[in-house]
């Protein structure tokens, strides 16, 4: 007796994607999100860390007593860090509390003459 594998078909797959996907002006582009991650379920891997930094975005830090992930105000809502992440649910995206104001450049200089 031969075991087969319990393989999904594709088109399984994207049936259940299909409801995920939408046509741009759907969205909501004003709508700011951060980053949430469950401490109860963060195994420490350090992945969403090494991904916001090697990004630059550097708005995740690590707690020096639990050795957990914090996230700081100055997360974008990439979701870099959820994609990575390997437990799923450990990292959700949420609403922000406080709009997120982007810092570029340089701050503005009064003339001097």
């Amino acid at each position: 007796m031969q075991i087969k594998p319990n393989l999904r078909q594709v088109q399984d797959v994207t049936v259940k994607a299909l409801k995920h996907i939408g046509a741009y002006q759907e969205l909501d582009n004003k709508e700011q999100v951060q980053a949430l991650i469950d401490p109860e379920m963060c195994i420490n891997c350090g992945k969403c860390y090494m991904t916001c930094s090697k990004s630059l975005y550097l708005a995740i830090k690590f707690d020096p007593e639990t050795h957990l992930p914090v996230i700081t105000d100055s997360c974008t809502g990439c979701s870099l860090s959820l994609s990575v992440c390997p437990i799923i649910d450990c990292i959700r995206m949420v609403t922000r509390a406080t709009p997120y104001v982007p810092k570029r450049g340089l701050p503005p200089v009064s003339p001097v003459c």
